[in-house]
C-alpha cells in the first residue's frame, strides 16, 4: 500500500541472466532500466497491471545482460520503464509538434 521506485539506470549488470520477483498489493512499483539491458517480463496483474513501457529507441545489443522480471500486481501496478537517455523530452516533443517537425 505505497509506491516504490527502483532506478537501475546506473547499476552495473554482469553478463548472463538475473532475476527479480516483484509482488505488489494495493500499490505501485516502477522499475527504470537503461536500453542496453534486455527485459523479459513474466509478471501478471490480478485486478491490476504488470507492463513494460519503452521510451525512445530501446533495442538492446545481442549480447546484452538479461533481467527476467516475474511476480504479481494485486489491485496495483508494476511498470518496467526502458528509457533511452537520448530520447527527446515531452517538452521537446511538444515544441517539435507545434513547429510541425518530428522529434521522435
Amino acid at each position: 500500500m505505497g509506491n516504490v521506485e527502483l532506478d537501475l539506470t546506473n547499476a552495473r549488470m554482469g553478463s548472463g541472466t538475473s532475476e527479480m520477483e516483484l509482488n505488489c498489493v494495493l500499490g505501485n512499483i516502477e522499475v527504470t532500466v537503461p536500453p542496453d539491458i534486455r527485459i523479459v517480463c513474466e509478471g501478471s496483474g490480478v485486478a491490476g497491471t504488470f507492463d513494460v513501457e519503452r521510451v525512445g529507441k530501446t533495442t538492446p545489443p545481442a549480447d546484452a545482460p538479461t533481467i527476467i522480471i516475474s511476480g504479481t500486481a494485486y489491485l496495483g501496478a508494476v511498470t518496467i520503464k526502458i528509457v533511452d537517455p537520448n530520447a527527446p523530452s515531452w517538452v521537446k516533443k511538444l515544441k517539435a509538434w507545434a513547429k510541425g517537425d518530428d522529434a521522435t
